[in-house]
């Protein structure tokens, strides 16, 4: 099977969605990808680099061994993380979310930071689906507790952070 055929979209968003799962949970930033289900540079670029690290042919194809071996690894990451796993939703692997932002990713983002209150002492936050000063204050007083920049947006790292921790939690 090879995914980088341009008119197998739902094919390719599949393959991008694994990349930026194992991307995420490995910390693994080379793995990164937009999930566009277009077979663009940054996909092949990935997955040329997912070939590296798995001593694979290093072709930028994903031909039946590559697949295979992705499958394999996203299906052992996802069973280890079970019940829940959450990891950052939006499409851009290097979005911020921050002040003003409104979307489901806000959402989420106050769930997790109002599960782990009960490790954090930090004032509760609306559960509003919209990124307000409430919000950034949390994720600041957060990022100073983790050692972390503290700017008060949820970047990549902050956002690995959290959902590691919400993870545990919720899998005790």
């Amino acid at each position: 099977m090879f995914i980088n055929i341009s008119d197998d979209r739902v094919r390719i968003e599949i393959l991008q969605k694994m990349l930026r799962y194992l991307s995420f949970v490995c910390g693994d930033d080379g793995l990164g990808v937009s999930v566009s289900g277009v077979f663009d540079p940054a996909t092949t670029s990935a997955v040329r680099y997912y070939q590296k690290t798995n001593s694979l042919p290093q072709t930028g194809v994903v031909d039946q061994a590559t697949w295979d071996s992705i499958v394999r690894d996203y299906d052992r990451e996802a069973s280890l993380r079970l019940p829940v796993y959450i990891y950052p939703i939006p499409d851009d692997p290097n979005h911020v979310t921050k002040l003003s932002e409104r979307s489901e990713v806000v959402m989420i983002l106050q769930v997790i930071l109002g599960a782990l209150r009960q490790v954090y002492d930090y004032p509760p936050v609306p559960l509003s689906g919209v990124y307000g000063q409430q919000t950034a204050d949390a994720v600041r007083i957060y990022q100073g507790i983790r050692g972390l920049l503290q700017t008060g947006e949820a970047d990549r790292t902050t956002w690995r952070h959290l959902t590691e921790e919400f993870n545990n939690l919720v899998s005790q």
